[in-house]
């Protein structure tokens, strides 16, 4: 971004410039998205995008970064939420929440999981995403001695959670069904208590 926003007004400019481009994107494509559109969209002038962003490439990268904070936030409420009995029910509620992440908005978060693949070396937030979680999931792990076999190193977290978000991921991209069942769900649970007690 050009400037942070200080005033409300400002914030408010921004937030609907980003929904604006979702919007966009969602209905007509990448290839359909220009700052005239985004502009229209978010009922602003094209002044007023140029203020915050120098190009629609800035503008996708703000929508990507915003959708895994609100990822990595459900995430970390979601574990702070919970009391459970077991380590199993903590991996099983972080999976549950995860996969739940990117159910709604599915079109919006399958396009930034595109987009954010070809933006990887101008955007460092899908790497905060997975490393975040990770960190929530060692912490767990401390608190919950019954949840390992071993201590939680950060590589072992590393490998860990970019099976699961990776595979998340493929199911978004892909359209794969299997994303609303339980099915998929159990197995990425499986997957993940198994590596931890292996």
């Amino acid at each position: 971004m050009r400037k942070i926003p200080t005033q409300p007004r400002a914030a408010a400019t921004i937030d609907a410039i980003i929904e604006a481009a979702a919007q966009v994107l969602r209905k007509d494509g990448e290839e359909a998205l220009t700052t005239a559109k985004i502009a229209a969209r978010a009922g602003v002038s094209i002044g007023s995008i140029y203020q915050y962003f120098p190009n629609k490439d800035a503008i996708l990268l703000a929508l990507i970064r915003r959708e895994r904070e609100l990822i990595a936030a459900e995430v970390a409420a979601r574990i702070a939420d919970i009391n459970p009995q077991s380590g199993e029910e903590v991996v099983r509620a972080v999976i549950a929440t995860l996969v739940a992440a990117f159910r709604p908005r599915r079109k919006r978060r399958k396009l930034v999981a595109m987009m954010a693949a070809l933006s990887a070396d101008r955007d460092d937030s899908g790497v905060l995403l997975r490393d975040r979680v990770g960190d929530l999931i060692v912490a767990a792990s401390r608190r919950r001695p019954d949840m390992v076999s071993r201590p939680l190193t950060p590589t072992a977290a590393y490998v860990l959670t970019r099976a699961v978000i990776g595979a998340i991921r493929s199911a978004v991209v892909e359209n794969a069904k299997i994303l609303d069942t339980p099915e998929f769900e159990e197995e990425l649970c499986r997957l993940a208590t198994a590596y931890l007690r292996g």
